[in-house]
């Protein structure tokens, strides 16, 4: 049977990494890119953008999202062009079944993802389906509104029980949505049988798509943000950078 292996890297260390040329050879790289709102450092990023990005960004009615879709776009496209050997202008991306995003002209099988919250962007970069999410904790999020739509009755009790249940939400959150977006099979597709708790669940072939195993790590981004990533099973080593 499938199974999912949810756990919690703690103390990690976000190393600062120059962008030259980049290799997979450590298994996944996770990257955290802050939001720039420096007028200088957007104008150069826009000049990596297509004409659809562009135009794209200009719709955006408030500043804080438009600098965050140049950033995120700008940054993806020229850590994808390290790992690549192409120009970041080159990089050719698409979007596959529920939106997952790959990358069209891809030589060596990379997989990415990508998510951002309030000041944060994270990347994650593998060999295979990967799919990562990054939440901001808010405080006046509703939360209990949705825990019956999205969580199993075993999950909310113990996010009900839990010290910091707003933080223990969004922690399992960030697991259900980053194994959704990995399998590409969307939030609406049976989220609350999707495991979150820590442990190994068995669970049916609907959840994980083609591979049979999956692991689910989660860990901290910064004060008051929880990020997770999952990844197919196996030998792995997660490098977090930025």
């Amino acid at each position: 049977m499938p199974t999912v292996h949810c756990n919690s890297i703690e103390n990690i260390f976000w190393k600062k990494e120059p962008a030259d040329a980049l290799t997979l050879a450590a298994g996944i790289d996770i990257w955290r890119i802050p939001v720039s709102s420096d007028p200088l450092q957007l104008s150069y990023f826009s000049t990596l953008l297509n004409p659809d990005e562009l135009d794209r960004a200009d719709r955006y009615h408030q500043e804080k999202d438009r600098q965050r879709f140049i950033t995120s776009r700008a940054t993806l496209r020229t850590l994808l062009g390290k790992y690549l050997n192409l120009q970041a202008e080159d990089i050719q991306l698409i979007i596959g079944i529920n939106k997952k995003p790959f990358v069209q002209n891809n030589f060596i099988d990379l997989h990415y993802n990508i998510s951002h919250s309030g000041d944060w962007i994270l990347l994650a970069v593998g060999d295979s389906d990967i799919g990562i999410d990054v939440e901001k904790i808010d405080p006046d999020f509703s939360y209990e509104d949705i825990l019956a739509t999205g969580f199993s009755v075993s999950e909310i009790n113990l996010i009900k029980k839990s010290a910091s249940p707003r933080s223990y939400f969004y922690l399992h959150w960030t697991r259900k949505e980053a194994l959704t977006k990995a399998t590409a099979k969307g939030l609406d597709d049976n989220l609350i049988a999707v495991p979150c708790l820590d442990g190994l669940h068995t669970v049916g072939a609907e959840i994980t798509g083609p591979a049979e195993s999956w692991t689910i790590s989660s860990f901290e981004t910064g004060e008051q943000y929880v990020g997770s990533v999952a990844y197919e099973s196996g030998e792995k080593n997660i490098r977090f950078l930025e």
